[in-house]
């Protein structure tokens, strides 16, 4: 992994998605499914403009059909605890 000048990372996620099928779809029809959860910081895009194009590039690169449902989350972490040798700090 690459390091800026300060140690850090040069990449920061600020968001995780999830494409799927439904499989229980009585009263819909059939679809799929994009979950996308934007966690709170500050580089973070606003969640319905990221999920917007996410389903746009996955379209485009023919990864999903529509019809399409998304669903967007704002994500936050509570707590964090290292088990086991988590970092690599060398």
């Amino acid at each position: 992994m690459e390091r800026n000048a300060e140690g850090g990372a040069l990449l920061t996620p600020v968001a995780r998605f999830f494409a799927w099928r439904p499989e229980y779809v009585e009263g819909f029809h059939e679809h799929w499914q994009v979950d996308c959860y934007v966690r709170v910081h500050e580089l973070a895009p606003e969640p319905i403009i990221l999920g917007r194009s996410l389903v746009g590039a996955l379209l485009r690169e023919g990864l999903c059909q529509e019809p399409i449902w998304l669903s967007v989350h704002r994500a936050e972490e509570l707590h964090g605890e290292a088990f086991g040798e988590v970092f690599d700090l060398d």
